[in-house]
């Protein structure tokens, strides 16, 4: 398996994605000590928590409507072709053809004649090697009212898609993402029924979701899914990964119901980015208070549990304390604060990368800048700005202990863990397990081989475990659904 390496980031606000679960963390005890160091959590981290969820190049910022794929005319066939060509374009660095023949929204439009985009992109490319073949672009899912279309690339170094953002027609932004030659075909099981179901946030908002429901029962318990940090999709999707959407189907079989939704930053990414007094309680909390409530008001739930990856199970005890679940189960929570699991995390993405570009050099001292940032925030000013953040989201991320917060949760806690999780550590499944493993209410489960995302990957190959198509186990799904139905 190639070992995939950190790409350019044009945005240092994209950064702030690396913590994708933020934690916080000194390397003492950890895994990543006699390697060298560990990583980035979630969101894609993985998002991704995943993040993770890690970027280049050029990308407008959502927030548009949402519309049917081939607006202002064009279709399906033309997206296709229009992306492969630009792609083809990029690489080859015709600069006077991307300028000239394609349509951009006027975001991107300006980046395009200043010249920033393609410079970003030239860099990046220096990361990934040389052009071994591009392969046929597909279609992927609509995101924030953009047609999506990627272009899975083979470099020497690094295979890459590049994923190419459309509104109306017009091209909006060009990113990275994981390395993906089609796009998997999935179907429902024949014995789960999803059901749209939008949730009413503050401010008259509402995220679109999906209420996926055992058939042939009447009544069940429910589970609620918690992102990880990040922007996210209600499958908490990066890449082929979809591990919300493989817990939905696996609890189903096993006569669980669950909601999953679309992440605020996700649907609302424009308006938050606007949002001075926007906080993590505001981006995580909020929500999934709404959504308890909600699952508890549909005809059939018996109970409500919340399911919490990454960032999501970080601030289980906020959620616990406003929408008082039946029972919490916490995947991969990290127990340390946030700047240190960033230093932690850009330590450990250096440390596999021992030949840097320059541009990647410029990445990783950014990160650390940002550290030092966050470690010095008292003396910054009002108007200044960390990894794009505003300071008031950035310091409800600091203030929060994690640990702390989890004091007064008197129902049944479920503390998972994977043994190969780069991104939040086995150090911080100790860390859970040494203040509360005395408490009748909590259990504690860690999974030998499995990663961040809690599906087959190696702590060593840090992101490159994201990549391909992968499930979570059944050993998994078959361990919550024994925790709620017992």
């Amino acid at each position: 398996m190639k070992r995939k390496i950190m790409v350019t980031v044009l945005s240092a606000a994209v950064m702030l994605a690396f913590a994708g679960c933020s934690g916080n963390g000194k390397d003492a005890g950890d895994k990543g000590a006699e390697k060298k160091t560990e990583d980035t959590q979630g969101e894609a981290g993985a998002q991704k928590e995943a993040g993770a969820q890690e970027k280049a190049g050029v990308q407008e910022e959502a927030g548009a409507q949402e519309k049917e794929s081939g607006a202002a005319g064009e279709s399906s066939s033309d997206l296709l072709t229009t992306a492969e060509t630009l792609v083809k374009d990029l690489i080859e660095g015709n600069t006077d053809n991307i300028k000239g023949n394609y349509e951009y929204t006027e975001q991107m439009k300006s980046a395009v004649e200043s010249g920033q985009f393609q410079a970003a992109f030239q860099a990046a490319l220096e990361a990934v090697g040389e052009l071994k073949e591009v392969q046929p672009a597909w279609e992927g899912e609509p995101q924030s009212g953009y047609d999506v279309v990627q272009v899975p690339c083979d470099f020497a170094v690094q295979p890459i898609n590049l994923t190419i953002s459309f509104l109306e027609g017009k091209i909006g932004g060009v990113t990275t993402s994981v390395y993906q030659e089609s796009r998997e075909e999935v179907s429902i099981p024949e014995n789960v029924t999803e059901t749209d179901m939008d949730l009413s946030i503050a401010e008259g908002r509402t995220l679109p979701g999906t209420f996926a429901v055992p058939k042939n029962l009447k009544e069940y318990p429910a589970v609620v899914f918690v992102h990880g940090s990040g922007s996210g999709d209600r499958n908490e999707a990066y890449g082929q990964l979809k591990p919300f959407q493989d817990l939905a189907w696996g609890l189903a079989k096993q006569g669980i119901a669950s909601y999953r939704y679309d992440k605020i930053s996700y649907v609302y990414g424009k308006e938050i980015a606007e949002d001075k007094d926007f906080t993590v309680y505001d981006e995580t909390v909020n929500d999934a208070v709404a959504a308890v409530k909600m699952m508890r008001e549909q005809e059939g739930v018996s109970k409500v549990y919340v399911v919490g990856h990454s960032q999501g199970a970080q601030m289980m005890g906020a959620i616990a304390r406003e929408a008082k679940p039946d029972g919490c189960v916490m995947m991969a929570g990290p127990a340390r604060g946030f700047a240190e699991t960033l230093e932690r995390q850009y330590t450990f993405l250096q440390s596999l990368n021992p030949n840097p570009s320059e541009q990647e050099k410029a990445v990783y001292e950014q990160g650390f800048a940002a550290v030092e940032q966050m470690k010095n925030i008292d003396s910054l000013s009002e108007d200044e700005k960390i990894m794009g953040q505003d300071l008031t989201y950035i310091k409800s991320l600091l203030d929060y202990d994690a640990v702390k917060e989890a004091e007064d949760m008197t129902m049944p806690v479920f503390v998972l863990q994977g043994e190969e999780d780069y991104q939040v550590t086995m150090d911080d499944f100790r860390i859970w397990k040494d203040n509360y493993e005395g408490k009748d209410n909590w259990q504690f489960v860690s999974f030998p081989g499995l990663s961040h995302m809690f599906m087959e990957g190696r702590y060593e190959d840090g992101p490159a475990s994201y990549q391909g198509v992968k499930h979570i186990p059944d050993e998994v799904t078959d361990t919550i659904a024994g925790f709620i139905n017992g």
